[in-house]
């Protein structure tokens, strides 16, 4: 599946087209929260209704990326990239000249759809035509773009406003299509000879199981979470959830080409891999109420309060490209052991003392640094490693869908955590069973397999 007449140049300006990609989709997600005030202003609708605008953009997500992920495998990534900026573009404007909400519910699911496959089809592509020897940095790169975009999408979101909240949307457009002109000129197209038989039944299971999961926790009632769980709005979809689990499995195991690669859960490092992506869906749902953390403890405003998540963000970005240069040193294992370390100590740090902006700031960082050593280029560079060329976008995509699920349940978990305790104290709780996380992922990042045996296993799956 590699093209051996990339050049250094080509391959620096391919790195640049996901980048751009990855970018817009990840912006996006933050530039949503300052947006929606606007939207449910525009269309008369309550903030529960505008919940779904969220909650539908992660259910497509969850969705799309196992779906473009595998056609990319089979298909080429030019393609598949190419529709997913498409289908993200589409998706933006259906939002941007919407008539009525749900023509806005509508293109979050168009969006969704397509960002799922942009990160894994990128992912993919750097196993595809990046040497051994660079592959690390350039994850490490494609992955600082989220920190920055975390920052960046509500500095972006409050700009546009007072022009319109359409045009946090309409400025999607013009990159989507730059992106699909620039991709047709660069990318190679190549595919799989062998012909795609598509896993209708399974992802018709998989459609359910990521609307049985963000339906029943979308509808859980933090302030009550308890009688919330067991109610006939919660209960009977998250048992519907539980339910369709061993169901998925048991199809895709016989399906002929499944459109996700339950087999590469028999491997150890790759089912580690999702492991740790969970513990990073939990953990990261702790960071989100961080804000609210400090305005109690340290009676600080709204605004002071968000500038609070600049040290984790500011780390997180800051963090990814160096990692992803050592990684090509010394491995997955020791990078993910050392930063889960870290993350815990950040976690209990403020946990002890929430009231201390100085230890905030400091523990802040190390969080940051944490988060990124869990879901960052060393976990995508297991991914890599593990799997081989026809199922590189695959493998990818589980890592997505798992993040995505981890997120939904962590704040569900974290939220309810929080509603339970009056003060600060829900939120102590809720980073100390986070600090137990992060310990739980170091335990198993130390069965991974020392960078030697990363570095064989990825030259066997070439």
């Amino acid at each position: 599946m590699q093209d051996k007449s990339l050049d250094t140049r080509t391959r620096n300006l391919i790195l640049v087209l996901f980048l751009i990609g990855v970018f817009m989709g990840s912006l996006d997600t933050g530039i949503i929260g300052p947006v929606l005030p606007s939207i449910e202003q525009s269309f008369s609708i309550t903030s529960r209704t505008s919940s779904w605008i969220y909650t539908l953009f992660v259910i497509a997500f969850m969705i799309g990326s196992p779906i473009m992920a595998k056609f990319s495998d089979f298909y080429g990534r030019k393609r598949i990239f190419i529709m997913d900026a498409f289908l993200f573009g589409l998706g933006s404007a259906m939002i941007a000249f919407s008539p009525n909400i749900h023509f806005i519910f509508l293109g979050r699911i168009v969006q969704g759809f397509g960002c799922g496959g942009i990160f894994p089809v990128g992912a993919a592509f750097i196993g595809d035509e990046f040497p051994l020897e660079e592959r690390g940095r350039a994850l490490g790169i494609l992955g600082s773009v989220f920190g920055i975009s975390a920052i960046g999408g509500p500095l972006v979101g409050a700009a546009l406003i007072p022009f319109g909240w359409q045009w946090c949307f309409t400025i999607n457009i013009p990159i989507a299509v730059f992106l699909m002109a620039f991709a047709y000129h660069i990318l190679p197209d190549f595919g799989n000879s062998r012909k795609l038989k598509i896993d209708y039944l399974g992802i018709a299971i998989l459609t359910l199981l990521a609307v049985f999961l963000s339906y029943g926790l979308n509808q859980i009632d933090s302030s009550n979470f308890i009688n919330s769980l067991m109610s006939l709005n919660v209960a009977p979809y998250i048992i519907a959830f539980i339910v369709l689990i061993p169901v998925f499995f048991t199809i895709e195991k016989r399906a002929e080409d499944s459109i996700v690669a339950i087999h590469l859960l028999k491997n150890r490092d790759m089912a580690i891999a999702c492991i740790e992506t969970l513990s990073y869906g939990i953990i990261n749902s702790t960071t989100i109420f961080m804000p609210s953390l400090v305005i109690l403890s340290m009676a600080l405003n709204d605004q002071q309060a968000s500038l609070m998540l600049i040290p984790i963000l500011g780390a997180n970005a800051f963090a990814a490209p160096i990692i992803g240069r050592i990684l090509d040193s010394v491995g997955s294992r020791k990078i993910m052991s050392f930063g889960t370390v870290i993350l815990a100590i950040g976690l209990i740090v403020i946990a002890m003392k929430p009231d201390s902006m100085i230890l905030f700031i400091a523990a802040g960082l190390l969080v940051g640094v944490g988060l990124v050593t869990l879901i960052g280029a060393p976990l995508r560079y297991i991914v890599l490693s593990e799997t081989k060329p026809y199922e590189r976008g695959s493998g990818q995509a589980i890592v997505n869908m798992l993040s995505s699920a981890g997120q939904l349940i962590g704040g569900a978990l974290i939220g309810g955590i929080i509603a339970s305790f009056s003060g600060i104290m829900g939120y102590i709780l809720s980073l100390y069973l986070s600090a137990v996380v992060a310990f739980i992922a170091f335990m198993f990042t130390l069965k991974l397999k020392g960078r030697d045996a990363q570095i064989q296993t990825m030259k066997e799956n070439q």
